[in-house]
């Protein structure tokens, strides 16, 4: 566990860093007269530090813990990537990256947002053998999670956090 902790504490802080340079290059709003405190990228600058803060912690503690003598072997590899665990994180990765590349920006992003959500909800709780009124539940609870989510969130990110989605 502790080089599992070494390498996850790296990508979380390497993400925040990412989220903080975007986040500063968010819109000021000066037009608007916009107060400083208020501005769109401020929550996520203050969240990524908080979750840089978090990684530098883990990857210290799994340092101390050995965890940064990595021995990378092909055997190895291989059964990690037929963890299931790491299969689910693999397909995550996935799914996010065709949303993040392919689906936003090129469709509206509530119905972006809405295919994404539903896609993740039915590839991690759908259940190919089993009767149909539970296949129907899980389709009808995926398909309401997705619609009110993804007006949700689009409504309180421009209206609320007045940013401009793609």
């Amino acid at each position: 566990m502790p080089k599992a902790d070494f390498v996850t504490g790296l990508l979380l802080m390497g993400l925040s860093l990412y989220v903080i340079i975007e986040a500063g290059r968010m819109p000021r709003l000066e037009h608007l007269k916009v107060h400083p405190l208020s501005v769109p990228g401020l929550v996520p600058s203050f969240l990524a530090s908080v979750l840089f803060v978090f990684g530098a912690v883990l990857t210290l503690r799994s340092a101390l813990r050995g965890g940064h003598r990595l021995s990378i072997s092909m055997r190895g590899l291989s059964q990690t990537l037929k963890a299931p665990e790491n299969k689910r994180l693999l397909l995550t990765g996935l799914l996010s990256l065709i949303y993040a590349l392919l689906l936003i920006g090129r469709l509206p992003y509530p119905l972006a947002t809405g295919l994404f959500i539903f896609t993740f909800i039915l590839l991690f709780e759908w259940e190919p053998v089993g009767n149909a009124g539970r296949k129907g539940r899980t389709l009808f609870s995926a398909l309401a999670i997705a619609t009110l989510s993804s007006i949700a969130i689009t409504l309180i990110f421009e209206r609320l956090f007045l940013v401009s989605l793609p």
